[in-house]
């Protein structure tokens, strides 16, 4: 459990191929999930831009989404916004 020191963790942590704030919580998917300090799991939706175009920060305008799970009370909200991908061939990885 995250003392609580008044700053709280980032979240979207990977532990093992898991999100390591599932790691530390009890519940089913499709259910919940409900973490080790009491609070109820929740998730952000995060939008990665693909930059697959031929100039800097270029793309299709493709984005891929992904549920980020995190608990409110120890962890901070993921931001919306998340990383940009990045396919081989593309300007930033020729």
């Amino acid at each position: 459990m995250a003392e609580n020191t008044g700053t709280k963790r980032k979240s979207g942590q990977v532990k093992g191929e898991k999100w390591l704030v599932l790691t530390e919580s009890t519940g089913e998917p499709g259910v919940g999930f409900r973490h080790n300090c009491g609070a109820e799991i929740m998730a952000q939706r995060v939008t990665h831009p693909i930059w697959d175009g031929p100039f800097a920060c270029s793309g299709s305008g493709r984005c891929s989404s992904e549920e980020v799970p995190y608990c409110p009370q120890c962890e901070e909200q993921p931001n919306c916004c998340g990383e940009p991908i990045i396919p081989k061939g593309s300007y930033h990885h020729p």
